[in-house]
């Protein structure tokens, strides 16, 4: 283990994935190009003590990036450049970090290629009511229907709703639930979950 959020140096040949915004420019002013090396404005901090040091591009594997869908409207593949490395993080999301990468293959994200995404998942259960949030708040309602359907049962429904709850209001602090397709997105997934 390398400090206190690091587990280990990451294999740069292995397929990351990372969402980007193309519709609208970063709190920074700036976009992500595609197929050029981005360096990140806060170099990898491997002695962190909290998460906001960690620096780098936050990325992750297909099995865990399902979770980040609330991130960008793309979803595109990463290299990680010859002279830059990468690193697992200890959280049990998938959570890799560099300070360098290249964007390509982009994806625009649609109801189909998110329910693709949730097929190839593999998160742990909490991750999954966030992520089904997520996708009613991006206006993905099929999938977070299916995400429901396939996750949420009498037993854990409770859980559910309060993981819903926090995420919402996370994300409603960043003003991400604006506009008709996440507040009647939202609205559908707790209609749902009554119903259980």
């Amino acid at each position: 283990m390398i400090g206190n959020f690091f587990e280990c140096e990451a294999d740069k040949s292995k397929k990351y994935y990372r969402f980007i915004k193309t519709d609208l420019k970063y709190s920074d002013g700036r976009y992500f190009p595609i197929n050029e090396v981005v360096v990140s404005d806060k170099k990898v901090n491997l002695n962190a003590t909290d998460r906001n040091e960690i620096g780098g591009f936050y990325i992750s594997t297909i099995e865990y990036i399902f979770r980040w869908i609330i991130r960008g409207d793309t979803l595109c593949e990463v290299i990680i450049p010859d002279d830059s490395k990468i690193y697992k993080t200890t959280s049990e999301n998938g959570i890799y970090v560099s300070d360098k990468i290249i964007l390509k293959n982009p994806i625009k994200m649609n109801e189909i290629e998110a329910k693709k995404l949730y097929l190839k998942s593999n998160l742990p259960e909490i991750s999954y009511f966030k992520a089904l949030a997520a996708c009613a708040i991006c206006g993905y309602i099929d999938t977070a229907m299916k995400v429901i359907g396939d996750k949420v049962n009498k037993e854990n429904v409770d859980i559910a709703i309060k993981e819903i709850d926090d995420f919402c209001k996370r994300r409603n602090n960043e003003n991400m639930i604006t506009g008709n397709v996440a507040e009647d997105g939202i609205k559908k997934v707790y209609d749902k979950l009554r119903l259980i």
